[in-house]
């Protein structure tokens, strides 16, 4: 068994875009903790087909997504399994932020760093085509829920050296930023990088 491994650190409050083939698997590690990776991933071919929040919603009929579940695109077909989620807290609700939400949130929109554009500029240049709204995957982000259904962002309680793997269900092109956000308790406080690790096991004679 020959197993070719890929690593790229994603500097803090950027993003990066990359090619994963059908039977890699994908690791997102929390390189120093409290680190929210959003991801979000599109059909390596059919860029019209792309992750899904409320698909993956459907189909698991929870909003809790880790080990063992399946990411799926808007055409209902399997794009990522998660197989190792050493943290298990994961937001499938909250949107990627951007210029607008940092204005509405804490007036300071006008240039800030986002997700929004990180993957956007990221999936550029593999060509993809501008999403005007994304949902991504939001892996170590710590929402709860209360009995009257406001949603707190709470800090992660993730640590360093924490990941999650998938497994690609398709050939993708996969997009990983690491929030940017520091004015609440998203991420700490504090924006840092995240370490992303891509294997191919191959059998040899």
């Amino acid at each position: 068994m020959r197993v070719d491994q890929k690593e790229i650190v994603i500097k803090r409050q950027t993003g990066n875009a990359f090619a994963v083939r059908k039977g890699e698997k994908i690791s997102v590690i929390d390189m120093e903790g409290q680190q929210v990776a959003d991801l979000f991933a599109v059909n390596f071919e059919n860029h019209a087909e792309f992750f899904s929040t409320a698909v993956t919603i459907d189909c698991k009929e929870s909003v809790k997504i880790t080990t063992g579940d399946i990411l799926y695109s808007n055409l209902y077909n399997p794009m990522l399994t998660i197989i190792n989620d050493t943290v298990g807290t994961n937001d499938v609700l909250i949107p990627c932020c951007r210029i607008e939400t940092y204005a509405h949130f804490y007036n300071n929109g006008l240039d800030h760093r986002n997700c929004f554009d990180n993957i956007n500029d990221s999936l550029k240049r593999y060509g993809v085509p501008m999403f005007k709204s994304l949902q991504p995957f939001n892996m170590f982000m710590y929402t709860t829920i209360d009995m009257s259904g406001k949603i707190s962002i709470n800090p992660p309680v993730s640590q360093p050296g924490d990941r999650i793997t998938l497994l690609a269900e398709m050939d993708l092109i996969v997009c990983v930023s690491a929030c940017p956000l520091t004015e609440g308790d998203c991420n700490g406080g504090e924006s840092k990088p995240i370490k992303v690790i891509i294997e191919n096991s191959e059998s040899t004679n």
